[in-house]
Order: structure tokens, then C-alpha cells, then sequence
């Protein structure tokens, strides 16, 4: 169908084209979405962002980073500019690999490029650190969110509290993160909060058992 826009009309069919391109890349066919791009490209209508974003979305889900920063680099060529959920996906790509050094070099080049991001390009990060268990990491990055003017919520303290508890049995920071959010008028829900109570009450008694094997 896309074959039967020639000329004048094909230089305005941007939205059949862009749909081609999320359907593609919706059916995991992220090479035929990137094909049709470049085609797009030569041939028109010209892609934008939304376009862009969406083949480098594909690569991401994919793992294939190094694709994705093809076509970033590509968007760039074309005197586009990678905006925010570009480099949010690109992000969420390299930490779902394991891969935060790279994935901090993005959020540098996003930081310089806008002047504020979103809650979720931290979030992204935060949730990277928390799965590797560097939490003084996700820890300095929730610091370092609220001094770039970007306002944590919920789901930042909530990611960071659960992981303290469940992985590092660290119900002292997790309370302290809870009074702050207390601070910031947010609220947790009842089950986190819950946890955080549970690991203190495990973490005690275990301290009175280790006593009383000491004084025996």
C-alpha cells in the first residue's frame, strides 16, 4: 500500500509510513523498521523523532545497542535532536544489560542537551543500580535527581527501599528514605512500609539470638 504514494503525496504520508514503522517494530521486526527508515530518508517523507524513536525503541528491547546508537547518531546527521525519551530508552537499554558505565555516559550527554529531564530517566538508572546491588549508587542518583530540579516520586523511593530491604537487609536507610518521602509529602504503600518493619524485627532478633549464644 505504501508502494501506491508517489510524488507530491508521498512527501505528506508521514502518518501511513510511521505506522508501517511502529507495526514493524511491535512485531520484532526491528530490521524491516529501519530499512523502511532509510528509505524514508532517501526517498521520503522525511522521518522525525517520533520515527526515529521508535526503530531505536526496537533495538533497545532487542539488546542490540549498538544499533540503537546508529541511529541516534543517524537522527543527529539529520539535524535532529534526541530528545528526552531518546535517551531514556537508550538508558534503559545498556542497564538491562548490566552495562551503567554506558548508560551514565548518556544520562551526561541528556543532561547537557536538556535542561530538565523526567522522573523516569532517573528512574531507569536507579532501578539499574538497585539490580546490581549498588545501592550507594542509587542512593547518590536519588540525591543528585532532586538537585538537577527533578522531583523524585514515589516509585524511586519505593524501588530503592524494597531492594535495602530485600537484598541488603538495610532497614536503617530504607526508614531514613521513608522520612523523607514523609518530608516531600509523598506516601508509601502499606506493604513497603511493612517490610521495612519486618526486616527491623528480623534483624533485632537475630542481634538477641547471637547474644545469647554469646553469653552461653
Amino acid at each position: 500500500m505504501l508502494d501506491d504514494f508517489a510524488g507530491e503525496a508521498r512527501k505528506y504520508a508521514i502518518k501511513p509510513f510511521s505506522a508501517v514503522v511502529r507495526g514493524l517494530c511491535r512485531i520484532k521486526d526491528v530490521d524491516g523498521a529501519k530499512k523502511l527508515l532509510l528509505e524514508m530518508k532517501m526517498k521520503g517523507p522525511p522521518p522525525g523523532n517520533a520515527v526515529f524513536n521508535m526503530v531505536i525503541n526496537g533495538y533497545c528491547k532487542a539488546g542490540d545497542m549498538g544499533e540503537a546508537i546508529d541511529m541516534m547518531n543517524l537522527m543527529k546527521s539529520r539535524g535532529l535532536k534526541p530528545d528526552v525519551y531518546t535517551y531514556t530508552v537508550i538508558m534503559s537499554g545498556y542497564t538491562n544489560g548490566g552495562q551503567m558505565e554506558e548508560a551514565c555516559k548518556i544520562l551526561s550527554e541528556a543532561k547537557n542537551k536538556h535542561r530538565k529531564l523526567s522522573p523516569v530517566t532517573y528512574h531507569t538508572l536507579i532501578r539499574g543500580y538497585c539490580k546490581l546491588e549498588e545501592f550507594d549508587k542509587g542512593l547518590k542518583l536519588l540525591h543528585e535527581m532532586k538537585d538537577s530540579g527533578v522531583q523524585p516520586n514515589v516509585d524511586e523511593y519505593n524501588k530503592l527501599i524494597q531492594s535495602l530491604c530485600l537484598k541488603a537487609l538495610d532497614w536503617e536507610t530504607a526508614e531514613k528514605l521513608l522520612e523523607e518521602m514523609k518530608d516531600n509529602g509523598l506516601h508509601l504503600k502499606g506493604i513497603t512500609r511493612g517490610l521495612i518493619k519486618a526486616v527491623k524485627e528480623l534483624k533485632e532478633e537475630k542481634i538477641e539470638t547471637e547474644n545469647v549464644v554469646a553469653e552461653a
